[in-house]
């Protein structure tokens, strides 16, 4: 399989996901503790940090759980003024991932 196909791919499956969640509300878990050179912590427990990338990070904030997905969708699109559809696939893969770190919840 090439990689225009693997991203292609991706792309419908974060399209697929995207339309089973944009009406939920995720809610962020956890407490920021600092950031140092571009990375950004947040522990979900004593014993639980994660290091998340400055597009993680600014996903999580973003997980108010007063705001649905697609609310969010376009609140980045605006932020980083791109269109909505360029924002969906990088949104989707970031919630995927801060939800199985347990770092969000849907709602």
């Amino acid at each position: 399989m090439s990689e225009e196909q693997v991203g292609r791919d991706q792309a419908i499956k974060a399209k697929e996901l995207f339309q089973e969640i944009k009406t939920l509300k995720p809610s962020r878990q956890g407490v920021f503790l600092g950031e140092e050179d571009e990375k950004f912590y947040v522990a979900k427990t004593e014993e639980e940090v994660y290091e998340l990338s400055a597009l993680a990070y600014y996903v999580w904030l973003l997980c108010d759980g007063e705001h649905t997905v697609e609310e969010m969708v376009t609140k980045m699109s605006q932020d980083v003024q791109v269109s909505e559809e360029e924002v969906i696939e990088p949104l989707v893969i970031a919630l995927d991932s801060l939800s199985h770190a347990g770092l969000i919840k849907f709602i």
